[in-house]
């Protein structure tokens, strides 16, 4: 039987500083308000999909190689995206609004995802933080929106 050979991880000592132009730290991925939200999307969906947290436009939508449609979705993220578990095809998205989505700026950054997901056939479900807590409201909408997707992905083109 071959030797199976270690895979060493190349990184500095942590007491290692390097000199960048610019300063660099961790923070958490999550708010406190998403993570709480991810912690019920967990255990709502019991492990039978796949749940990414802050994912970009451009990883899960196909542009066609045009620069102008990538730039638009470039920067752009949602705060959750359910796949299906057996092919990992986006069923639905989920955004978490609180009172900064009544910023005309955000408003107008919400109005253009709102139609990108429209086009992709994606269903995006916009919760205001104050429902998070609306066990069986959630269930509804992220069923409802599920159901709807799986129709369209169902249906004969």
């Amino acid at each position: 039987m071959p030797e199976r050979k270690r895979v060493k991880l190349i990184c500095p000592p942590p007491e290692t500083r390097i000199a960048l132009e610019h300063s660099y730290t961790a923070k958490p991925l999550l708010t406190p308000t998403e993570a709480r939200f991810d912690k019920i999307l967990r255990s709502l969906s019991d492990g039978r999909c796949h749940i990414l947290c802050k994912p970009r436009l451009a990883d899960f939508l196909d542009h066609g190689k045009d620069s102008i449609a990538f730039n638009k979705i470039s920067q752009k993220h949602v705060d959750f995206l359910v796949c299906r578990s057996g092919d990992w095809m986006p069923m639905l998205a989920i955004e978490l609004d609180d009172p900064s989505h009544l910023r005309a700026e955000v408003k107008k950054r919400d109005m253009f995802v709102n139609a990108v997901f429209a086009q992709a056939g994606i269903p995006l479900v916009r919760l205001h933080v104050s429902e998070l807590d609306e066990v069986e409201l959630l269930v509804q909408k992220l069923s409802t929106a599920w159901v709807s997707r799986w129709q369209r992905l169902d249906a004969p083109c």
